[in-house]
């Protein structure tokens, strides 16, 4: 079976608080996304910079061997810990993305060093899958302090999967809703009752 990494920043600005751990209904949201995600995966990774926050979690928690520089060093350091194989990465904040639509993804990966969703013109780095062979240019790119993903992308064999082959696993607005504010935590408290 194949690895998850939850990617958790920490302080959101908008939201003022740490999204990971914003009350979903009575649980956390980090809480929300390992019972629906971890049971499908032979290990997951919270990746942060506040280890501390997390420890008694029930899942290994890694920090960024590059601190400070964003997704590409979140998704860097879950490789780097990973035992090889593809990893599912996924933001803390994009609690409603299904092991259907995951594993679709992992379908889709052979042959690929990525595959990344593609909603709305806009990718999805932080809902993706990468294959270790991305790990040299993730770190060629961290040395050169070049942090946006699409470098990334642009250098890798990379699998785009477009709305018409992601809208089968359910609503797009939900399955890629992210949680930015106080107003998207409420609607995610009331899509996760549905859920």
């Amino acid at each position: 079976m194949p690895n998850l990494a939850i990617l958790s920043g920490g302080r959101s600005s908008r939201l003022g608080t740490n999204k990971a751990l914003a009350d979903l209904n009575g649980i956390t949201v980090l809480e929300y996304i390992l019972n629906r995600l971890q049971p499908h995966f032979s290990e997951t990774f919270i990746v942060t910079n506040e280890p501390q926050l997390y420890a008694h979690y029930p899942a290994r928690v890694i920090t960024d061997i590059f601190p400070r520089k964003g997704p590409i060093a979140g998704i860097h350091a879950a490789l780097k810990a990973s035992s090889g194989g593809p990893l599912f990465v996924l933001s803390c904040d994009m609690l409603f993305v299904n092991i259907e639509l995951v594993e679709y993804l992992f379908r889709q990966a052979a042959g690929y060093d990525a595959v990344v969703p593609v909603v709305k013109g806009y990718l999805q780095p932080t809902a993706a899958v990468y294959n270790q062979s991305c790990l040299q240019i993730m770190t060629d790119c961290l040395e050169k302090d070049l942090l946006k993903l699409t470098r990334v992308f642009e250098a890798i064999k990379t699998r785009y999967v477009d709305e018409s082959c992601l809208s089968s696993f359910g609503p797009l607005e939900e399955l890629f809703f992210n949680i930015n504010d106080a107003a998207a935590l409420q609607k995610a408290r009331e899509l996760a009752r549905r859920h």
